[in-house]
């Protein structure tokens, strides 16, 4: 396993999707905890299957390398690839056409990776990714809205067209198979789903410190990271980047491989802000301790900052078929809650979900549906700088909260040609201008009214109705399974009705594109 060292799998939807049908069979894997480090996919699938998902595992050929249709692009390797550096082109041009406003809309991102392992022990990454687009209706309002491009850093505005850019990547140290370091400016997605309900790769990058220990069948994570967030005034929130300001998250992650048919894991997390008007806080070091149940910790310093808790389990049911479900606790008052219907802080986040692999005994026919139950309120504070949110975009989901999301994959691959359908339906209950129903995550919780007057009487689903329906398939041909760089044609249709106001919307065109890390626009 000289090859694969400590450089992180790609985190991306399909790649992970093609690499998990060959985990299923693997016993003791855990796959809630993503990105993978690469040394532990290896041992866990074989060369076979690093092979068939375009990885090149033979060890014994030192020297340059150039791959277009398989493998890195340029690639170095010696002494059996223990030092071996590649770089590779990040690719995201999807042209189409919008018949609704009768425009071309487009997007092309552009950038580099370059990857890099020295000896066993050590790897490192570094991503450049630029994008300038006039692309979907939905992602251009809540750049002009929040001042950030969906999944990038801040926007820019030229006319009609949205720039913006992103710098990203880590080092890697591994001291032996137990434990894994890693420290950079990066995103991580914690769970089994297509969304998280606990921590996912929705927001922009964030610098980190990653601790990981893995033995026997526990796999215990401690992530630390520093974030930005726009000033909140009222419903008002910042939207100029240059004006942020910083805050902090501490989370853990403990799962446990009960047996080769279930995983257990129970997260935590905690947000507090590096100042107010009142005092610095700086880095609270006793969340620094990473064995600390946080709750306690929280609870001695006066319960200032947004704790959350969450289990989450995965069933298999055969080799081929996974249930999945996370529990997301962010709030509960059970004695106000027993004091009258609808107490707001009740907020419970829930996922429900089903995978299975080569439906109706046809290879490579891979099917998933997923719930998604969010609760109003959750993910805000009452201190709405300690929200769950990271330069101005949701740490989970990028609807925010107060909705129910269905959401469903078929996908295809048989050698290089590809198919996906996904089909997307929400029911969310949005706030009025100035009134706080809970789908808002930035804004403080006390906006609910200037008295707690109605803090009681909420319930799921209030405020506007806006239903959501998102259908999109895709079809083509995978150039390069190693960067994922495929050529496809698609079509997209989206409906979105709030109240009495309808917006239908059929897009459809080609992309091709090295999609290795995901980006939410389906919201």
């Amino acid at each position: 396993h000289a090859f694969a060292q400590q450089l992180n799998f790609p985190l991306n939807y399909e790649m992970q999707n093609r690499l998990e049908r060959y985990i299923s069979t693997s016993s003791h894997f855990i796959t809630g905890q993503k990105p993978y480090n690469m040394a532990e996919v290896q041992a866990a699938i074989g060369d076979s299957a690093m092979q068939e998902l375009g990885f090149d595992t033979d060890s014994s050929k030192d020297g340059f390398k150039f791959g277009i249709l398989k493998g890195d692009l340029l690639s170095v390797s010696a002494k059996h690839k223990k030092f071996y550096f590649a770089i590779n082109p990040i690719i995201d041009a999807e042209f189409g056409y919008d018949i609704n406003s009768k425009k071309m809309r487009y997007t092309v991102g552009y950038g580099a990776r370059f990857d890099a392992n020295l000896g066993r022990k050590v790897s490192l990454s570094f991503t450049y990714q630029g994008v300038t687009e006039n692309y979907l209706q939905q992602v251009g309002s809540y750049a002009s809205q929040y001042g950030v491009l969906a999944g990038y850093r801040k926007a820019t505005f030229k006319g009609d067209r949205i720039n913006s850019q992103m710098f990203s990547g880590y080092l890697s140290y591994s001291p032996n198979k137990y434990f894994n370091f890693q420290i950079g400016n990066d995103k991580q997605f914690w769970g089994e789903g297509y969304r998280s309900v606990f921590l996912s790769d929705n927001a922009s990058n964030s610098p980190f410190i990653k601790l990981t220990a893995n033995f026997w069948r526990i796999k215990y994570t401690c992530l630390y990271s520093l974030m930005r967030y726009g000033g909140i005034n009222g419903f008002n929130v910042e939207n100029d980047p240059s004006k942020f300001k910083t805050k902090y998250g501490t989370y853990h992650l403990i799962t446990v491989d009960v047996a080769k048919w279930m995983q257990f894991t129970f997260f935590e997390g905690v947000t507090w802000f590096h100042a107010d008007s009142s005092r610095i806080r700086g880095i609270e070091f006793s969340y620094l301790i990473p064995v600390a149940f946080i709750r306690p910790v929280e609870f001695a310093l006066g319960s200032p900052d947004n704790v959350v808790l969450g289990i989450a389990m995965k069933f298999k049911a055969s080799p081929k078929q996974i249930f999945y479900t996370q529990i997301m606790l962010d709030d509960m008052d059970v004695g106000a809650a027993r004091r009258g219907k609808g107490f707001y802080r009740t907020k419970v986040a829930a996922q429900f979900g089903y995978k299975t692999f080569d439906i109706f005994k046809v290879k490579h026919l891979d099917f998933q549906t997923e719930l998604n139950i969010v609760r109003p309120f959750v993910y805000a504070h009452k201190a709405p700088e300690q929200s769950y949110t990271n330069f101005n975009q949701s740490l989970t989901h990028p609807l925010g909260a107060n909705f129910l999301e269905s959401i469903t994959f078929i996908n295809f691959w048989h050698k290089h040609w590809t198919a996906s359908a996904k089909f997307q339906y929400v029911v969310q209950g949005l706030d009025n201008t100035y009134e706080h129903k809970g789908s808002n995550i930035f804004v403080s919780d006390y906006l609910i009214a200037p008295n707690l007057g109605t803090a009681y009487g909420n319930y799921f689903l209030q405020g506007k109705k806006s239903t959501l329906i998102n259908v999109e398939a895709r079809g083509g041909y995978l150039i390069n399974p190693k960067i994922n760089l495929s050529a496809e044609a698609f079509i997209n249709y989206r409906y979105q009705k709030v109240e009495n106001f309808k917006q239908n919307n059929l897009f459809f065109g080609i992309s091709f594109r090295t999609n290795i890390f995901n980006r939410y626009t389906d919201f």
